[in-house]
């Protein structure tokens, strides 16, 4: 790369926070506006396009969007929900489908086609309605007809999200008994958050009880920056001896303190409980620092790809090894990447493919498929190759 000093980094606006608002707003019936810097990626576009086929207003500006729900609560759409390759669309628009009296069509992309929804499609099963698969396409027949089910929360935190933003169409009480150790649980709370932003007056114990409320949105809502994106900025600043981007904002948050204990190389283990998203940058930036291993990642085998095994391949084609465990990954120090000899498939996963197109920057490589940066990050490739 000719000039890294070059590249200007920039976040996209938040996918977690985003597709959480306009599944909130999408229920209330006053204007709710967001508020953001950048360009949403595509899997907000699909949440939206979900919710604007259930009734839902959402006028598209730049850097803000305006959103007002259906008087009188979602219809049944008329052609099938398109979820792209979002899992945290699917896991959404299922539940809230699962408040309507009908068959709702739920579909996704090739590699969304591929992830394990059976906690999602259980949950509902549960409660009354019909699934027809535990992988889209499916077909979600509601309305919830029944009180209680139970979700296993180490295997993702989507579902009870799900459930909560689904919560205000419910016809009754529903109780959920919790079980199993919370993963993702800063996703679980943001959803949490938002929620009693918006007047859900409920609360996070064993069993949790929700109730049909009302949804009052705040007018204005300011969406933050993909801080999960920071340990890919940060790989192609220890690349190139740069600093592209200021972290010192995101201190504090679930992100930053994986990254300081991955750099400072002070404990040996770093644990992706509540943030295994980051686990192919992370491994990338502690093989080229002290090593360490990554545990508490079990969560990551099942998102758009596995991807405890994928970071192994992708990493092992730059000449990085690294050593699979049950929960996460065993990773040498001292190692730095080298031109790939073939041609790497990114796999239909976002992140995966960020990864390797920034070690790419430094030592060249050829990737099919990385075009699905755009998922999270459109303009990605074009910001790191600003030549």
């Amino acid at each position: 790369m000719e000039n890294p000093e070059g590249v200007r980094w920039f976040l996209p606006p938040s996918k977690s926070h985003m597709i959480r608002w306009i599944a909130l707003a999408s229920q209330s019936e006053s204007r709710t506006n967001l508020v953001f810097q950048g360009n949403p990626g595509r899997d907000i576009e699909s949440m939206a396009e979900c919710m604007e086929k259930m009734g839902a207003s959402i006028e598209r500006g730049s850097q803000r969007w305006s959103i007002r729900g259906k008087t009188g609560g979602l219809d049944l759409p008329a052609s099938t929900l398109n979820c792209g390759n979002s899992a945290t669309t699917a896991n959404f628009v299922s539940a809230i489908a699962a408040c309507m009296d009908g068959p709702i069509e739920i579909d996704g992309d090739q590699s969304l086609r591929k992830r394990d929804l059976s906690p999602m499609a259980s949950t509902l099963r549960d409660l009354g309605c019909e699934v027809s698969s535990d992988h889209l396409p499916y077909t979600v027949s509601g309305p919830i007809c029944k009180g209680h089910s139970r979700i296993d929360e180490s295997l993702s935190s989507q579902t009870l999200s799900g459930m909560i933003l689904a919560s205000p169409a419910f016809p009754g009480e529903v109780r959920i008994s919790l079980q199993g150790k919370a993963v993702s649980r800063w996703y679980r709370d943001l959803t949490i958050e938002s929620s009693s932003l918006s007047g859900w007056d409920g609360c996070y114990e064993d069993v949790v009880s929700l109730s049909p409320w009302v949804v009052g949105t705040p007018e204005i809502i300011e969406i933050p920056g993909e801080s999960s994106l920071l340990p890919i900025s940060l790989l192609f600043d220890r690349l190139h001896g740069t600093k592209s981007f200021d972290f010192s904002k995101f201190e504090g948050t679930p992100v930053g303190a994986s990254l300081e204990m991955a750099i400072s190389g002070a404990t040996g283990k770093v644990s992706l409980r509540d943030t295994s998203d980051v686990i192919s940058p992370l491994a990338a930036l502690m093989a080229m620092g002290n090593g360490g291993e990554i545990v508490e990642a079990t969560h990551a085998r099942g998102k758009e790809s596995n991807r405890i095994v994928s970071t192994i391949r992708m990493l092992s084609s730059f000449g990085i090894e690294v050593e699979e465990r049950d929960d996460g990954l065993f990773i040498s120090g001292g190692q730095h990447p080298i031109e790939p000899s073939e041609e790497i498939d990114c796999e239909y996963d976002h992140r995966l493919a960020m990864t390797a197109a920034v070690l790419a920057t430094k030592v060249g490589a050829k990737l099919s498929g990385h075009e699905i940066c755009d998922v999270t990050h459109p303009g990605f490739l074009e910001m790191i190759s600003p030549n």
